[in-house]
């Protein structure tokens, strides 16, 4: 299943050691976790950020973020994480949905 996650890094944090953090997490081949599929990992220079994926479980998505949290505790200021699909795909099934509730 694919998902999308939303995260604000603390602004506190110095970014090369998050940089440095996130290295070491990707040399060790633990970021992306074992059952993840990383499709597209974007950050700003604002301390956000948006990661696209496909999870076997939801297992790998704990230790996708939870890797995060144990290399550097207080890492994140928030994240959210979301199945997604294609709007495309999402709009027939709002459509059925809105259809049912009038029947």
């Amino acid at each position: 299943m694919r998902f999308i996650s939303y995260f604000e890094l603390n602004p506190d944090e110095d970014p090369s050691v998050l940089a440095e953090i996130g290295q070491k997490l990707i040399s060790k081949k633990l970021y992306p976790a074992e059952g993840i599929e990383q499709i597209a990992w974007y950050m700003t220079s604002g301390y956000w950020g948006i990661s696209i994926f496909e999870a076997e479980s939801m297992e790998a998505i704990a230790n996708n973020i939870n890797m995060w949290r144990i290399a550097k505790p207080g890492i994140f200021k928030m994240i959210k994480i979301e199945p997604a699909m294609a709007t495309t795909e999402l709009i027939p099934i709002v459509m059925k949905l809105g259809r049912k509730l009038k029947d």
